[in-house]
């Protein structure tokens, strides 16, 4: 019997499924499906969704995105690309390695109607783009690439960037108390400085599938941080061309009143900082426009 064939034995598979998972790998089950979608709409819908409240409102204020043509790189389910889409007239190109999170993306576009977003899995380091964006944005994903194919992103993305455009980066510094992206499991926020078979052995116990190809469960969730912090984020982006021009590092002490624009980054304040927001311009463009 052929491997294939044998293996679709084995796995027990319906001939229509086991076609579609030879053909374009394994698929998302339902349960997952809903989950992410009802995860991304929530993003896309809801201004007050704790982890993106403060992108939202910085993003309001600080931009004009009106007749931009804007890259979401690394758009995920592509609730933010529909926010994007949706506050702005501009046009939004999100795009993603991960086929199940664009495959939601597409759907959430479809049930809600946006003509002004496209989405598609694509890898920009195998095909670079030909069109310039104004804006680009990586939204809670600089932390999941590792560093070394972070800083050819960053190359990448520089040279796909229009004359005046900016890319804008927002992240959890490592030191952040959500860093770890797995406090909801372990109940422990910081928990990414607990011994780590200690950490390793908690995320196991309640390890659970999540959405996506490439970090399909907790523990490769965990494991695929870069541990990012500013001074790697500076380091990734040298010799792309690219400075920063403008950063906000966002801390619980900013809902104090009068305290919303203080940046508070040494020691031991720096722990209380749960998003860092960043700017970069080409360094030359940047120069002529006064920002250094």
């Amino acid at each position: 019997m052929p491997p294939l064939l044998n293996k679709r034995r084995q796995q027990k598979l319906p001939f229509e499924d086991w076609l579609k998972q030879s053909l374009h790998g394994p698929m998302i089950t339902a349960t997952l499906y809903q989950e992410g979608i009802t995860y991304a709409e929530q993003n896309f819908l809801d201004e007050s969704a704790n982890h993106l409240r403060v992108d939202k409102q910085l993003l309001k204020e600080k931009f004009n995105l009106n007749k931009n043509k804007v890259l979401d790189f690394g758009c995920g389910m592509g609730g933010m690309s529909l926010w994007y889409a949706s506050n702005w007239d501009c046009q939004v190109y999100g795009v993603d390695i991960d086929r199940h999170h664009v495959k939601i993306a597409n759907d959430l576009k479809n049930r809600h109607q946006v003509k002004n977003v496209t989405f598609e899995v694509r890898n920009v380091l195998e095909r670079p783009f030909e069109e310039k964006f104004d804006f680009i944005v990586l939204n809670d994903v600089a932390e999941h690439i590792q560093l070394p194919i972070l800083e050819k992103i960053f190359k990448a993305l520089g040279q796909s960037l229009a004359y005046g455009g900016s890319i804008y980066v927002s992240y959890p510094p490592w030191r952040s108390p959500y860093a770890s992206h797995v406090q909801h499991v372990t109940g422990i926020p910081w928990c990414q400085f607990l011994p780590q078979g200690m950490l390793m052995r908690m995320i196991e116990k309640n390890n659970r599938p999540i959405v996506g190809e490439e970090e399909s469960d907790l523990v490769a969730a965990y494991k695929g941080l870069n541990h990012l912090t500013h001074k790697k984020l500076m380091k990734s982006i040298q010799g792309s061309g690219l400075v920063p021009v403008y950063r906000k590092s966002h801390s619980f002490i900013n809902k104090l009143p009068g305290l919303k624009n203080l940046n508070l980054r040494i020691f031991p304040f720096d722990f209380l900082v749960t998003k860092e927001f960043v700017l970069l311009k080409k360094e030359n463009e940047a120069y002529n426009a006064g920002f250094i």
